[in-house]
């Protein structure tokens, strides 16, 4: 049944305090008995016992149990073994203090694979009967007295019919009474088990044991049959023999019927007084030396000499363990499965105390640190493009400070491009607020990157129509967020981007043009047809030329170069009187008023792309006007020459940006440009930002841990326990899984959603839009974070605790 050879186990090994404290053991036990392993306190006796019952590891030979070795065996394979073949009595008890007396016993049962409620109920009722403690089943096992926590700690070892039973000093910790009643249980067990018992009591174990070994500084001394004595002289403390006593005297009256019982030779002065049918007692010696005896007393008075007890009594307690017969195959299993054990965990959590329960407050706290923290660390690192972009994200600008006509017309014929532009593409339209007479003196300017409206689809469109002529327009809701955010904007009746549909805008010297769609390709444009491209950037007013850049409100004045004028937009407003239109390049129409300074035919002293202009006509404008009409190619080059840069649109951006570089053109990618200097601009922010918000969760983190651990501590002793009697190390993972999850869903989860709405809210702010980030992804991230961290820190002290064997863990005041 059990067998030992060589085994060997250290404390302290290869250090000066070594102890050798089961020094080279072999021992082998038969399948009934009850062997009582006796020596002094520290000789080795509960090392050798855990040893044998697998709670603790040896450092050398072979334990054998039922043929099955258990040493030098991973962890999960001994506790299989010990689980289906061995029941433990421990002098500690051992009992889970939140279940009741019936699940207490009932665990070992699950264990084993028992799954029917009916057989469950059955056996453990059984056992609970046979033990006395069945009017207790009901009972939390923490408001039991030690006898009675003891015979619970029976009933749950013998419930699995184990073919053995280890008892550690089941009688230590209980009084005469409990010791004789505990015994003859455990005796009676050994009729038909092999009981492998370690008392300090000779008494006991001469009375009771088949078969005694004396072990003496982790030896076998000595190994024995026992030859029972016929008697056991074990006087219990709780029985008063009357008829010992030899001072007796008896009043016996028609009124009094008074024993007297003294076994102390000092004088006893007692006053008894009967009045109303009570009775009062007085005597010298205090009301402390006075006892009560009645039915709920604990004290038994017995009116004859006392005996020893006899083999006989000792077997009454006898126990059927055919009851208590599997009923089919039997396996090492889980007790949990996912619905018990979220189930069970929020019980856990429900029943916590209130102090305990208090300090739930601080995960959610943590909850709420950890949610604005990422949320915070996504909002500075989420860089939108509204917050650097200013030009068609699919534009290229060729640097250059003069750029010559010569270059630019021969980038207009690169089929690599569908088109380029002089400049920056920038450019302001007016739309007036002339429908409100408190307003008819304000603009909104409406500013953007020129674009074609040819390279739109319907999919762009968030609103209207796409542009079908010259004087209709479209824009992009990223331009019209800054105009909707003025006041007057507002006040004008403009709350959102759909409210800009139809709206007219007006460009000095050109006809008006109304907007006739919205665009939400998130890219900061104004689309108009190509053929008013050159136009639109000579007259429409720059952001440079507004005051301050500002991209709202203004006075409506006219603006652009007042000197230079495509003549198409004028002359069906004035008469030309003599002389042609200027078709070709450099040629010039002036006001007649100046025909004197400008001779037809003759060169001026205004000059284009260092090229003078030549006089081919006079005009007449009611208006007085003194502008320059020119071609329109004239106008572009007048661009040219004056602006910087050249802007393009190529058709396949990366292939263009490559060529141009290998050709050594000095070009750059608008948007990543103004992306990465936005992100060094505001880097040290950001940082910032990052430092603070990391320190915001590590802070988080660590009070979850703190919070966990501290709470773990409390509670090795009942990890300890579910080791002990062979709970899986998977169910005590999903035990604290249960209750993590339970704490993180009652008090992370409503701290989470608290700050995800407070933040949520905020982002409603201008001020604080791009400070936090809350999305659907960063939230999920939250509760990603607020679960697994939650888990790995509840989980980590738990997984340092399960590595040691049960018997260490049960030795241990905390998890270091």
């Amino acid at each position: 049944m059990i067998k030992l050879e060589q085994v060997n186990k250290y404390f302290n090994k290869r250090k000066k305090n070594e102890i050798h404290v089961i020094n080279n053991t072999s021992l082998e036990m038969e399948q009934t008995g009850l062997v009582a392993l006796l020596g002094p306190s520290g000789c080795g006796k509960t090392t050798l016992l855990n040893a044998i019952g697998g709670l603790d590891k040896v450092n050398g030979g072979r334990i054998f149990i039922n043929g099955q070795r258990i040493t030098r065996r991973r962890s999960g394979k001994v506790d299989q073994i010990r689980n289906l073949n061995v029941g433990y009595i421990f002098q500690n008890y051992n009992l889970v203090d939140n279940m009741t007396v019936f699940d207490n016993v009932a665990i070992a049962l699950k264990m084993v694979g028992v799954k029917d409620k009916k057989e469950i109920e059955e056996k453990v009722n059984y056992v609970l009967e046979k033990v006395d403690m069945y009017r207790y089943r009901n009972r939390y096992a923490d408001m039991l007295s030690g006898g009675e926590r003891q015979r619970v700690g029976i009933a749950r070892a013998i419930v699995k019919n184990p073919a053995i039973i280890i008892a550690d000093e089941p009688t230590g910790n209980l009084d005469s009474k409990n010791t004789i009643e505990v015994m003859n249980i455990i005796r009676s067990i050994s009729q038909d088990r092999l009981v492998i018992l370690v008392t300090h009591e000779e008494k006991l174990a001469d009375f009771y044991a088949s078969r005694i070994i004396r072990i003496r500084d982790g030896e076998v001394v000595s190994d024995e049959e026992n030859q029972h004595a016929n008697n056991l002289d074990y006087r219990l403390e709780h029985k008063i023999y009357l008829k010992d006593i030899p001072d007796h005297k008896r009043l016996n009256t028609d009124l009094y019927k008074i024993d007297f019982y003294n076994d102390s030779k000092n004088p006893v002065k007692l006053d008894i007084v009967v009045r109303n049918g009570n009775i009062y007692i007085r005597t010298e010696e205090g009301k402390d030396r006075l006892e009560v005896i009645d039915d709920n007393s604990s004290i038994e008075l017995v009116d004859e000499h006392y005996k020893e007890m006899t083999k006989e009594e000792s077997l009454e307690n006898n126990f059927d363990l055919e009851k208590l017969a599997p009923r089919g195959r039997r396996r090492y299993t889980s007790i949990l499965n996912p619905f018990t054990m979220i189930k069970r965990g929020f019980q856990t959590v429900f029943n916590y105390p209130v102090l305990k329960k208090i300090l739930l407050l601080g995960f959610l706290i943590a909850a709420m640190f950890i949610t604005y923290g990422v949320s915070h660390i996504f909002g500075v690192l989420h860089v939108t493009d509204d917050e650097f972009v200013t030009a068609d994200k699919s534009y290229l600008t060729i640097v250059g400070k003069n750029v010559s006509v010569k270059s630019y017309r021969s980038y207009e014929k690169d089929d690599r491009f569908q088109y380029i532009m002089p400049g920056d593409s920038k450019i302001s339209l007016t739309m007036p607020y002339d429908q409100y007479f408190q307003l008819q003196d304000n603009s909104a300017f409406i500013s953007g990157s020129l674009s074609d409206s040819g390279k739109l689809t319907e999919k762009n469109l968030a609103y209207g129509r796409l542009p079908e002529n010259k004087k209709e327009i479209a824009v992009d809701k990223m331009i019209l967020k800054t105009v909707i955010d003025e006041q007057q904007t507002q006040m004008a009746g403009f709350g959102k981007a759909k409210d800009f549909l139809n709206q007219k805008v007006t460009v000095p010297q050109m006809a008006d043009m109304t907007i006739v769609g919205i665009i939400d390709l998130k890219s900061p444009c104004v689309y108009a047809d190509q053929a008013i491209f050159v136009n639109l950037l000579a007259n429409a007013e720059s952001e440079e030329g507004m005051e301050g850049g500002d991209m709202g409100m203004a006075d409506t004045e006219e603006g652009g170069d007042t000197s230079l004028l495509d003549y198409k937009l004028k002359n069906k407003s004035v008469e030309l009187k003599k002389g042609s239109w200027p078709t070709k390049d450099y040629e010039v129409v002036v006001n007649e008023n100046n025909k004197e300074e400008m001779p037809l035919n003759k060169e001026i002293a205004q000059k284009v792309n260092d090229q003078k202009l030549k006089v081919v006509g006079y005009y007449k404008d009611k208006e007085n006007s003194d502008l320059l009409l020119v071609n329109n190619n004239t106008i572009k080059y007048n661009l040219i020459k004056t602006k910087s840069n050249i802007t393009v649109c190529p058709k396949d951006k990366k292939e263009a940006m490559t060529a141009l570089q290998e050709e050594q053109v000095n070009v750059k990618d608008i948007y990543a440009d103004s992306k990465k200097a936005y992100e060094k601009e505001n880097w040290s922010s950001v940082r910032s930002a990052l430092i603070m918000a990391g320190v915001v969760l590590a802070i988080s983190f660590i009070e979850i841990f703190l919070i966990i651990r501290a709470s773990f501590l409390s509670r090795v002793k009942e990890v300890g326990v579910y080791r002990a009697i062979g709970v899986k190390k998977g169910d005590i993972y999903k035990m604290f899984l249960g209750e993590i999850l339970a704490i993180t869903t009652m008090a992370s989860v409503p701290g989470f959603l608290f700050m995800a709405y407070i933040l949520k809210k905020l982002t409603g702010f201008a001020i604080f839009a791009n400070l936090f980030q809350v999305t659907p992804a960063v939230l999920g991230l939250c509760l990603i974070l607020l679960y697994g961290f939650n888990l790995i820190f509840g989980l980590l002290p738990v997984f340092r605790t399960m590595r040691k064997r049960p018997a260490a863990i049960l030795s241990r005041t905390d998890i270091n």
